[in-house]
């Protein structure tokens, strides 16, 4: 028997903040259409069930759109069934959300509830699952009673530390469940992968989410298929996502062009296997040589065409040789001898005079102008 542990899609998330209006509006699009791609392929492979670890949806705003085409894939695949669990984005009780559910949707509480499954091989597992938010946690976990002689599954959505802004209720504490008969404890909020061992018998795991809205959530996401055979679970990681997000340190210490800074670019996308479909975040490190001829939008804009999305953010520190500028005779030079000076009485940090004089000898110059 397969099962399918999913959790974090975040239906209908903005997407605003890394992303400008129409790129985010295509981003909440492929969340929706990556979840019903799941869904399709799971129907094709034959999978049994799909475990949805919470936060399905990103708030209490659904969008009709998001509400109908997953009911329409609840209805559409009988052969299925649903295991949702209401994480803490999951504002609403799914029943108002959808209505009547069909049969293979089941649903869980504050309590913990279970649910037998049994395969078209004869393989059996108990699905069991508590709404964590606005429980006690050690409370929660103390009532958790498994029949030993089953395989279990268990299904919870938080994280397994407090912090981040973690309230106490949105903890699990993963060594509460150990020793309880649990085969496999599937995890939803933590939106990495992580798969470990909780005890001599079985495992937990964090799928992470079906795709990343932004570049705090980058690297390879997808969900994790579960094996069910004489009563083991055997479970893998399987990448789903329609694009992955990646933040690419470029650094650009010694380089003078953006010509230059594009081809050290596509070099260090290369090695780390960066495909035309996937979201970039250029991020330029190291330091900038004051002569350097480096403009972020050209770089951008040109990288766009090898990359689904690329957006440039500068992280360099500017580099400045004063000893270039102390003999010049021009009105350049003098600026730069008085913001030499100033360091010299402790006026002024490296830094301040170096974003100083990178800007000053550019007006100067010619290159940039006042405001």
């Amino acid at each position: 028997m397969k099962i399918i542990h999913t959790a974090d899609v975040h239906l209908d998330a903005k997407c605003v903040r890394h992303f400008p209006p129409k790129q985010a509006k295509e981003r909440r699009d492929e969340l929706l259409l990556t979840f019903l791609s799941l869904v399709k392929t799971a129907a094709e492979q034959g999978v049994e069930a799909i475990i949805i670890a919470g936060d399905l949806f990103d708030g209490v705003k659904v969008s009709a759109t998001a509400r109908d085409a997953v009911l329409s894939a609840f209805r559409d695949n009988p052969e299925i069934t649903f295991y949702y669990l209401c994480g803490n984005h999951d504002a609403l009780n799914p029943t108002e959300l959808f209505g009547p559910l069909p049969e293979n949707v089941k649903l869980f509480g504050n309590g913990f509830t279970s649910y037998e499954l049994t395969g078209r091989d004869g393989e059996s597992v108990v699905v069991t699952g508590a709404e964590a938010v606005g429980t006690d946690a050690a409370v929660l976990a103390s009532s958790l009673l498994l029949d030993h002689a089953k395989c279990n599954i268990v299904v919870l959505h938080g994280q397994e530390t407090a912090g981040s802004g973690a309230g106490e209720q949105e903890v699990i504490p993963v060594k509460s469940y150990r020793n309880r008969g649990i085969d496999y404890l599937a995890l939803g909020h933590i939106h990495a992968p992580k798969a470990e061992k909780l005890d001599a018998r079985g495992s937990y795991a964090y799928c992470g989410c079906l795709e990343g809205r932004g570049f705090d959530e980058c690297g390879v996401k997808g969900y994790r298929l579960l094996s069910v055979q004489n009563g083991q679970i055997a479970s893998e990681f399987v990448p789903f996502a329609k694009r992955t997000m990646w933040e690419l340190s470029v650094p650009v210490t010694g380089l003078l062009t953006s010509e230059q800074v594009i081809a050290k670019a596509r070099e260090l996308a290369a090695e780390q296997g960066i495909k035309g479909k996937d979201m970039v975040k250029l991020v330029l490190s190291g330091e900038k040589d004051l002569e350097a001829e480096i403009d972020e939008e050209y770089i951008g804009k040109t990288l766009s065409e090898d990359w689904h999305f690329v957006k440039v953010t500068d992280r360099t520190a500017a580099h400045t040789d004063y000893t270039k500028y102390r003999l010049d005779p021009t009105l350049r030079g003098e600026f730069v001898r008085s913001i030499e000076e100033a360091v010299s009485k402790g006026e002024l940090t490296e830094e301040e005079a170096g974003r100083m004089i990178r800007l000053g000898v550019r007006i100067l110059s010619g290159e940039e102008r006042l405001a």
